[in-house]
């Protein structure tokens, strides 16, 4: 690539985002055939029923003695409050796609049936465990247990026996959980002034043995050691941790171990290390940032280490892992902080040290949809069946997903970006972007050309500015338009300035001795918080939002959201809420790294695992128009930058604006604008890309191919 003329771009942008292991996609559709034989396919889903109103959640899946499948999950009118909530289950015979009518697995009459789990002993005795709610009070709820060895018939299974499992945990609860306080870290800032106090609550409730006896509560399905002991998971909303009920007698009797204490940490997931050590994934109910929580047992699950915070996102959802036969670890989760609108399916090599590959079973922009409460296993065809709950406005279902373990691994085959997308094969795909909607007249009027004429349809707008409204109001009514937010934190010009959209009280951070936004990044990034630049960015979004146009995608002006890690995990997560795809650039390919390594971008571990999790659609590569002394030379640059290019999605920026006095005034690069606003109709450059085979796209394009995927 030609470092001279990329040069100015390394001048606008401070560095670079994108990240280095993800290539996670949407939610696969819904698997319509009707067809009674399954087809050898490396993914393939479907509703186990229709969607419906009722309010379904935290279902269960067990491979039977036969190779069926058989599901539960709780069903009614809402969760502890609903005394009509029952369990409810279904069956997918060997070899079929077809789930049968769902029945009753449980119900106790007038008290809410929730958390369901099943399971095989041993003795291939069916065990179902779940719990009932009294009072409607979660920290009241009884666990009880049904096992059965007639269960492979149409229907629900003919239960052997039923009762309940009470735990008694004694006075080295208490002593635990103290002891476990003592050890932890420090708390996040948020409760920092009320840690002691929760703290000193719990340990006066685990002195009462009426407490400590009651309100155990199952979600995930138990872990069977080698010598036969089964570690089956609770956890207490009345104590917000977890403790695992033993059982070295097949589930005929169970007994506590110690709590895993934390703040927050429940409904762990279990998975047995090659060391014999076993790691508790947790749902993170406590102290921000929630994150995945994690615990270690090295005696057989009796005592626990304290509860610790990974680096993976977690919006108070449970979590699923289990091991795979071949070693590796599968965990399915919501990697959001904010709400459970995407479901994420990850593998690991490593124990869980890290998880290089993920994908995305769910995808939707927050407020859409949620997925979860995922249930995970491994059938003897080596293929891993999940179910969770699935929520959308059209209505609730449990969903089931069935893989093979390599389809996670898919994307990272090695194909280009454009590639994943369903482009073509080796076809340079450009995305051909106008910077600096709305800033002046001139910029929307050269924008509004370049869009009627289908010459250029990309663009961004910048929202503070004073002519932003009117090319919003412009593009609402011009459907091709695609058209993005150019978030926008600096004011660079002499005398052509913009205050922020938030009021200025409330971000003055951004603010500099003129009332309007900062000059350059580095003043930005010296004088803003996190926190104020979180703030202005939604409000640009929401401003165009509520203008009536949903913005294709989101840019950064100056590269400010690029100035310091801070700024770049706000943008990220804000793009990731609102599903709003980022322009970022894929640093796996190692060429492409280098370069922008050697241009002076912190290419580093610390960048790209901050990155990590981003899971937009990304940039194979990033440019600008090259500057020239001549129009034709300007040209000339041009075609050198693109006959340059890899295959792949590269996306190119220019600043086009129409040339007028007014325009004289506002800038110097005036005569470059001006350029800009014609080279794009002109016929040598449309011939250009006709002759060397370039194939134009649009975020929105991007996005849709996304959504497919």
């Amino acid at each position: 690539m030609n470092k001279i003329i990329l040069k100015p771009l390394m001048l606008k942008y401070l560095t670079l985002a994108l990240p280095g292991f993800l290539a996670g996609y949407l939610s696969i559709s819904t698997l319509l055939s009707v067809a009674q034989e399954v087809p050898d396919l490396s993914f393939r889903s479907e509703f186990i029923f229709p969607l419906q109103e009722k309010h379904v959640h935290s279902s269960s899946v067990v491979e039977l003695s036969n190779g069926d499948l058989l599901v539960c999950w709780f069903e009614g009118s809402g969760e502890r409050k609903a005394n009509d909530e029952a369990v409810m289950g279904s069956r997918l015979r060997k070899g079929q796609i077809r789930w049968s009518e769902p029945f009753v697995m449980a119900d106790t009459p007038g008290n809410p049936d929730c958390n369901p789990v099943l399971f095989l002993d041993a003795e291939n005795r069916l065990h179902l465990t779940w719990v009932v709610v009294v009072a409607n009070r979660w920290e009241a709820s009884l666990l009880k247990t049904r096992i059965s060895t007639d269960y492979l018939s149409d229907g629900p299974p003919k239960w052997d026996w039923q009762d309940v499992i009470l735990l008694k945990p004694g006075e080295e609860f208490a002593e635990a959980l103290e002891k476990g306080f003592r050890e932890m870290d420090p708390p996040g800032l948020a409760w920092a002034e009320y840690a002691p106090q929760y703290e000193r609550m719990i340990l006066e409730a685990a002195k009462d043995p009426v407490k400590r006896e009651v309100g155990w509560m199952g979600r995930i399905q138990p872990l069977t050691l080698k010598n036969g002991r089964m570690l089956l998971p609770l956890y207490s909303d009345g104590y917000n941790v977890s403790l695992i009920a033993i059982s070295d007698d097949n589930g005929n009797t169970w007994k506590p171990g110690l709590p895993i204490v934390g703040r927050g940490n429940i409904q762990p997931a279990l998975v047995l290390r090659k060391d014999g050590t076993i790691a508790a994934f947790m749902r993170d109910n406590g102290d921000s940032p929630q994150r995945i929580i994690v615990s270690t047992s090295e005696d057989n699950g009796y005592t626990w280490s304290v509860s610790k915070k990974t680096d993976i996102p977690n919006p108070g959802s449970s979590v699923e892992a289990i091991a795979l036969k071949d070693g590796h670890w599968l965990l399915v989760c919501n990697d959001l902080e904010g709400d459970r609108n995407r479901l994420a399916v990850s593998l690991s090599d490593d124990e869980g040290k890290t998880w290089k590959w993920k994908r995305y079973l769910e995808y939707e922009p927050k407020g859409h949809g949620r997925f979860s409460y995922s249930t995970a296993i491994q059938t003897e065809d080596g293929r891993v069946h999940i179910t969770y709950s699935y929520h959308t406005m059209k209505g609730k279902s449990i969903k089931h997903v069935s893989l093979l373990p390599e389809w996670i691994k898919e994307p990272f085959a090695g194909e280009t970006n454009a590639e994943k997308l369903g482009f073509p094969k080796g076809k340079k795909v450009l995305l051909l972007h106008m910077d600096d909607l709305g800033m002046c007249r001139e910029a929307n009027d050269a924008g509004k050309f370049y869009i009627e004429n289908d010459f250029i349809l990309s663009g961004a707008v910048m929202m503070p500015c004073q002519y932003a409204i009117t090319f919003v109001e412009w593009a609402k009514n011009v459907p091709k338009a695609d058209i993005g937010v150019h978030l926008t934190l600096t004011s660079e010009w002499k005398s052509w300035r913009w205050p922020p959209v938030t009021e200025a009280e409330t971000v003055p951070g951004l603010i500099d001795a003129e009332g309007r936004m900062w000059r350059s990044v580095p003043e930005v990034v010296m004088n803003a918080t996190p926190q104020e630049v979180e703030m202005e960015i939604r409000a640009q979004i929401d401003k165009m939002l509520a203008l009536g146009l949903t913005p294709t995608h989101i840019d950064t002006h100056m590269g400010t959201l690029y100035g310091s890690k801070e700024f770049l995990k706000v943008f990220l997560n804000v793009a990731e809420e609102y599903k709003i795809p980022a322009n970022a650039i894929d640093l796996s390919n190692p060429r492409v790294a280098a370069f922008y390594s050697a241009e002076g971008y912190p290419v580093n571990d610390e960048v790209i695992g901050l990155l990590g999790n981003y899971s937009l659609p990304r940039l194979d590569n990033f440019g600008s128009v090259p500057k020239g002394d001549t129009y034709d030379e300007v040209k000339q640059n041009f075609f050198q930058l693109v006959n340059a290019l890899d295959p792949g999605l590269t996306e190119i920026i220019f600043h086009p604006s129409f040339e007028t006095e007014n325009m004289k005034t506002i800038t110097g690069s005036w005569q470059q604008r001006a350029w800009e606003a014609k080279m794009f109709s002109d016929k040598e450059v449309i011939e250009f890309f006709r002759d060397n085979d370039i194939i134009i796209t649009t975020w929105r394009e991007i996005m849709e191919r996304f959504n497919r995927k």
